[in-house]
């Protein structure tokens, strides 16, 4: 046999090699997941996708919560750009099953503004579906949807009211005298991604996620700061919502006191 074709060949075995590995180790990345124990209530946690956003965004995150029991997936809702929402599809029924519900933006690409249209989706998930409780989960822009929100729209009527925060890689800065408008009670998980230490994960900054806590701070009734360090795999910015190790942070963080 050529020396060429043997060359070939040992490349290709050695690329089916690392593709098999790869798909076994995709297959039980939810290990981290399997016994994991919370408590089933009927709050609804809603997801708010990143910048350009879509379904893909967030299925990962919600289908392991789904596939390993701690939360049901139970809404998808779709905001267009007049502000009218609707159900795009109903999964499962709201109850005390810590329901998961998947926000569709169709302008994605403007944080603001959709901050701005977060009290037309809280008043739909309460008056239609009698959600009376919420958390807010973002990751990238999608922190900064969530905690807009919070800011800018406070002491609205028939909405529900806000538990818990989860942001992951969100930049924040500091100061801003609308904090106090935060709601007393909120529990917040404030998330950085770091490849090895590199002080980033490939995007944003550890140090532009860290000033969540000076802001924050007497504001709110509890703040944890996580910095999750792992390899570019897991740790690179758009992989922090795909990563089950990261997930058990927050399903812990989430539906348990």
């Amino acid at each position: 046999m050529h020396t060429s074709k043997k060359v070939f060949i040992t490349i290709l075995l050695l690329i089916e090699c690392f593709i098999f590995i790869l798909t076994i180790g995709w297959q039980f990345r939810g290990s981290a997941l399997n016994h994991v124990k919370v408590q089933q209530r009927s709050t609804a946690t809603v997801f708010c996708p990143g910048y350009g956003g879509n379904a893909v965004s967030t299925d990962d995150f919600i289908e392991q919560f789904n596939t390993h029991r701690i939360a049901r997936r139970a809404l998808r809702i779709y905001v267009d750009t007049n502000n009218h929402i609707s159900t795009m599809h109903k999964y499962h029924k709201v109850a005390n099953n810590n329901p998961l519900v998947q926000l569709i933006f169709k302008d994605n690409t403007h944080p603001n503004r959709q901050a701005n249209q977060m009290p037309y989706v809280m008043r739909y998930l309460y008056k239609v579906y009698h959600i009376k409780s919420v958390n807010l989960i973002g990751h990238s822009s999608g922190g900064n949807i969530g905690f807009d929100y919070m800011l800018n729209h406070p002491n609205l009527k028939d909405v529900p009211k806000v538990n818990k925060f989860v942001s992951i890689a969100a930049n924040y800065k500091i100061p801003d005298r609308k904090v106090k408008n935060l709601p007393k009670n909120l529990k917040i998980l404030n998330i950085a991604g770091e490849i090895y230490n590199l002080g980033t994960d490939g995007e944003v900054p550890v140090k532009t996620v860290s000033p969540m806590k000076k802001l924050v701070d007497g504001h709110v009734a509890s703040y944890q700061f996580y910095v999750y360090r792992s390899n570019p795999l897991a740790a690179e910015h758009s992989m922090l919502h795909e990563n089950p190790q990261l997930d058990k942070v927050i399903a812990e963080f989430l539906f348990n006191e």
